[in-house]
């Protein structure tokens, strides 16, 4: 497999080195690596779902237009525009994955509309390595276009951290307007985009971590998670995550997450209904909670010299594109792909428990008092978790 990654990645660099000879308006194409890292962040099962009707006069939060001098999104702009000019797209998720139809059905109207001069390359379930790996691409401009978890991209802008943390946001429609719309995000996406050369054109939101666990009473508030260990990532703020929750924090790979759980290793887990379902871990567990205590948002990240060479009224298309299928489509999709998921599990009779089951008071207050603890010494986390308290009454 890695031979054929390098050998991918060889013929990617001669076809840039061609493009960029034969053409001054021209970007270029891809490919290469693994599905593992990707498992984390968004889940591979398959979904069958139609086209939903958003448009672009309908817009889901999530589209971030923080350019001065970027055009207003249109799908309807006349494209006057010869420019011929192809991007390659880093899609982490599987061909029939919601996110991964919708980039698909952008790639077809980018080509339709502009008489095939603007075109993807689109690479599906990894084919060009993980997210932390397809970020570097696109910074570097050998791919020009990715989505990538918000919590990936904190290897650039170490800010933008803070975005992990438990209950920082009480739903997904507050975390995606925050993400798009928040003086202070802008600045910290200017900030990325000088340091790395990514340009930050939106968000959505693919699900919610979730508690679940095997062989543990019923719960209702942190202080009944007391003793019970609960899978975590291996990075200090996953860690504190769990313990927020009330939980025991234990370490464990995602590969070695479903055996840990059939022997009791861990008595729990916090990953969303589509990962829980993709992974099999409803297999080897009995309880799901909706305890929603992290919201999986992803960004749209093209590189800053490809966005500076599209023609306006490409860049205007693009971006009423995304708008429809990224932002409105998407979200009924994942809607009923995260539905899907839970009937998957109630037929496994898995028990799922809702919010008014729950102390979510005392999940907030308990997340609260580990951000203070932990958290609000470090300015640039404070200045951010002050401001969403405040935007949303918190």
């Amino acid at each position: 497999m890695m031979k054929k990654v390098l050998s991918l990645l060889l013929a990617l660099g001669v076809t840039v080195s061609m493009s960029a000879c034969g053409s001054s308006g021209s970007a270029s194409s891809g490919a290469t690596s693994s599905a593992a890292a990707s498992s984390e962040a968004g889940s591979s099962e398959t979904a069958s779902t139609s086209s939903a009707a958003g448009g672009s006069s309908d817009i889901y939060p999530g589209m971030c237009f923080w350019h001065d001098d970027d055009p207003k999104l249109d799908t309807n702009v006349k494209i006057t525009s010869t420019d011929k000019i192809k991007w390659t797209i880093a899609a982490c998720l599987v061909e029939d994955n919601p996110q991964s139809v919708c980039l698909k059905e952008i790639a077809d109207d980018l080509s339709k509309a502009t008489n095939g001069n603007f075109t993807w390359d689109i690479y599906y379930n990894s084919n060009l390595g993980s997210e932390s790996e397809a970020l570097e691409l696109v910074r570097n401009n050998t791919a020009q276009f990715v989505t990538s978890n918000v919590t990936t991209v904190p290897q650039y802008v170490d800010t933008i951290g803070v975005f992990a943390l438990p209950y920082l946001f009480h739903s997904e429609q507050d975390e995606l307007t925050y993400l798009s719309t928040s003086k202070d995000c802008f600045a910290l996406w200017k900030q990325l985009e000088d340091s790395s050369n990514l340009v930050t054109l939106g968000f959505n939101c693919s699900g919610s971590r979730c508690l679940s666990t095997k062989g543990y009473k019923q719960i209702k508030a942190p202080a009944d998670l007391k003793g019970c260990k609960v899978r975590c990532m291996e990075a200090q703020v996953w860690k504190d995550v769990i313990s927020a929750l009330g939980a025991t924090p234990v370490p464990t790979a995602y590969t070695e997450l479903y055996t840990a759980l059939q022997t009791g290793v861990v008595q729990g887990q916090d990953n969303p209904a589509s990962n829980t379902v993709d992974g099999k871990f409803y297999e080897v567990l009995d309880t799901f909670y909706k305890t929603n205590h992290c919201y999986l948002c992803s960004g749209y990240y093209t590189n800053t010299e490809s966005w500076k060479a599209l023609p306006d009224d490409y860049k205007a298309l693009l971006e009423g594109l995304m708008n429809k299928y990224l932002a409105n489509d998407y979200h009924t999709r994942i809607s009923a792909f995260t539905d899907q998921c839970y009937q998957t599990m109630e037929k496994a009779n898995v028990k799922i428990v809702e919010q008014d089951q729950l102390d979510m008071q005392a999940f907030y207050d308990n997340a609260s008092k580990m951000i203070d603890e932990k958290y609000m010494s470090n300015k640039k986390y404070a200045d951010i978790i002050n401001d969403i308290k405040t935007t949303f009454k918190y």
